[in-house]
């Protein structure tokens, strides 16, 4: 992992630094199969909310921005009351629990073989920091998913 520092934060805090992991391309690879993989299955098994957007072919934000307008339109023109909430999880791929990630996959209907994979990729995930070309002892990472 390199740290690469948040502009205009203090650079004598670890807070200001942002890690970034440099992978192979065969685990890259090998990541974005799996990726593709679980999400063709969760799409065909319609496991997905409508809702959710982001990250899904043809789901763009944008299209939740344009669905969020038309309804405050249409509660304004009802003159009905429309509540929204937003959520910003700061730091969330490094809070993922990843146990309750496997259980919730294997709710979903995930094969076996898959949660093995994905148990063993999760599982046990060692890094190290790089500093101006100085590479320091490998640390266990103890929950979290890569990015």
């Amino acid at each position: 992992m390199i740290p690469i520092h948040k502009k205009g934060k203090d650079k004598k805090k670890p807070a200001s630094y942002r890690p970034i992991s440099l992978t192979s391309c065969t685990v890259k690879t090998l990541e974005r199969m799996v990726n593709q993989r679980l999400l063709w299955y969760l799409e065909n098994e319609n496991i997905l909310a409508p809702e959710q957007a982001g990250f899904r072919q043809f789901h763009s934000t944008e299209d939740q921005a344009t669905y969020l307008s038309q309804e405050i339109e249409d509660a304004f023109q009802e003159q009905r009351v429309l509540f929204a909430t937003w959520i910003d999880l700061q730091k969330a791929f490094d809070k993922v629990w990843t146990d309750g990630l496997l259980v919730k996959l294997q709710r979903c209907g995930i094969a076996s073989n898959m949660l093995r994979w994905v148990r063993s990729y999760l599982h046990n995930r060692r890094a190290r920091i790089s500093v101006n070309s100085r590479v320091g002892k490998k640390i266990l990472l103890r929950h979290g998913v890569s990015q």
